[in-house]
């Protein structure tokens, strides 16, 4: 499970992926419209591989 947070301003978003143990993932600043967006969802990506499948035994 991934936790993403996002302070926003006018012009950008703080943004922290968080892992369920709490353990910081990632912390860009992204700009705001459809470019931040694009590096949200990539940033998230580039992370899932670093959180266990919940499915899998």
């Amino acid at each position: 499970m991934l936790f993403v947070g996002d302070d926003w301003t006018e012009d950008h978003h703080d943004v922290e992926l968080m892992d369920a143990s709490s353990r910081q993932l990632a912390e860009p600043r992204l700009p705001e419209g459809a470019a931040g967006m694009a590096r949200l969802h990539a940033t998230i990506v580039e992370h899932l591989d670093q959180v266990p499948d919940p499915g899998a035994k």
